[in-house]
């Protein structure tokens, strides 16, 4: 079965968010996100609204990201009801900068809820985890 527009859409939202990381554009980072979405990094850093996350963004490629690449490898969408939905995705981010100064390529599982909002859809919440034990 063909995606739908709204699959197309909610997909084309990681899409850009993967674009705007690797041109490190913080500002177009959090452009789909509600003026008050929740974002919760892979670190555990539980960041409120959308400017906070730009801030955020703002420091980390300037510093250990400034030379990373993000790219989703994988996702499913979930409708809950016709204007939300919840989006769960495989990444990877090559060229993070660890504390000792190597250069890592790391993986990790998210999960974003998006909202259609005036005909849009938007991010609402978002969550990331490390993949660091590969034991299930």
């Amino acid at each position: 079965m063909a995606p739908s527009a709204d699959e197309d859409a909610i997909r084309l939202i990681e899409t850009r968010f993967n674009d705007a990381w690797n041109r490190h554009d913080p500002a177009d980072m959090v452009e789909s996100l509600v003026e008050d979405a929740q974002f919760i990094t892979v670190n555990g850093a539980w960041v409120r609204g959308r400017a906070e996350l730009q801030t955020l963004m703002e420091r980390l490629h300037a510093g250990p990201f400034k030379d990373s690449r993000r790219e989703t490898f994988a996702s499913e969408i979930r409708f809950l009801a016709p204007d939300v939905a919840m989006v769960h995705s495989r990444f990877r981010v090559s060229g993070d900068v660890i504390e000792d100064g190597r250069a890592i390529t790391r993986e990790g599982v998210g999960i974003r809820v998006v909202r259609k909002q005036d005909g849009r859809w938007r991010t609402v919440a978002v969550q990331n985890t490390d993949v660091v034990n590969r034991r299930l």
